[in-house]
């Protein structure tokens, strides 16, 4: 009895064993066809930072004035692209400019600063047409310099909400990539000077784009464009007035695809 005790012993750790082996075995055969998947999967992500600088034309009208004038931006931001999928981060912010406002017929010198961000998850539909959508802040501030009777005073208009878009692509020959886009806003808006205080509203434009891209090398490639924005914030609670905003943009950047 004592011989067959561990007679059953012995085959029952070799069976064990066994039962190990075969485990690691596979094991590692999962975890080899993983990271040759993880492997792959990196080799098709794209990842394209970008920088531009733009010349912007700007114009914002109300009931009893205007204020116009041309801001000089720099933006930048990051694109990766993983098979017909693609996500998009972008910001940009101007330089310090003084501009002309016009209300109630009275000519006057402001500060102006414009900051926009945008977040975007694109498709591509096929090799010429792609779908978009995502999220945009924008936000205007104006404040009356020195010589003003409202000296130090800020006029502020900010929009945030979602978009949801469509754009197009050609190759031109080897020479570069002709593309559009055009996309629709809706938006929160909120508006605030000395005399209401900050007032919420609504907000709601398109924007239409046109870009030449062509590379300098296999990685780095130069762009330029044209975009319009026209957004139009109206239904705000304290403000008996609606704003329309037109901003062009003219737009050269670099970008490198890693």
């Amino acid at each position: 009895m004592v011989f067959i005790k561990g007679e059953n012993f012995l085959a029952l750790e070799n069976r064990k064993t066994t039962i190990m082996k075969y485990a690691i075995k596979n094991f590692t055969i999962i975890i080899v066809i993983l990271l040759s998947v993880q492997k792959s999967i990196a080799q098709e992500i794209l990842v394209i930072p970008n920088t531009f600088f733009s010349k912007r034309n700007f114009e914002y009208s109300v009931f009893n004035g205007n204020v116009s004038g041309y801001i000089n931006s720099l933006g930048g931001g990051i694109t990766g692209i993983y098979q017909r999928f693609y996500i998009d981060l972008s910001g940009e912010r101007n330089f310090s400019t003084n501009e002309q406002s016009i209300i109630n017929g009275l000519s006057n010198t402001i500060e102006f600063e414009r900051t926009d961000f945008a977040a975007s998850l694109g498709y591509a539909v096929n090799d010429s047409i792609s779908t978009f959508g995502g999220y945009k802040y924008g936000k205007s501030t104006l404040t009356e310099l020195a010589f003003s009777p409202l000296a130090g005073g800020k006029t502020s208009l900010e929009g945030k909400g979602i978009f949801i878009g469509a754009g197009g692509g050609w190759v031109v020959k080897d020479w570069g990539t002709f593309s559009f886009s055009a996309a629709f806003a809706k938006m929160v808006a909120n508006y605030q000077d000395l005399f209401v205080g900050n007032t919420k509203g609504k907000a709601s434009g398109t924007s239409l784009g046109i870009e030449w891209k062509a590379p300098f090398t296999n990685h780095l490639s130069y762009e330029l464009s044209i975009i319009r924005h026209d957004y139009y914030y109206e239904d705000f609670s304290e403000l008996d007035s609606d704003i329309s905003e037109q901003i062009l943009s003219f737009r050269i950047g670099l970008s490198y695809r890693f």
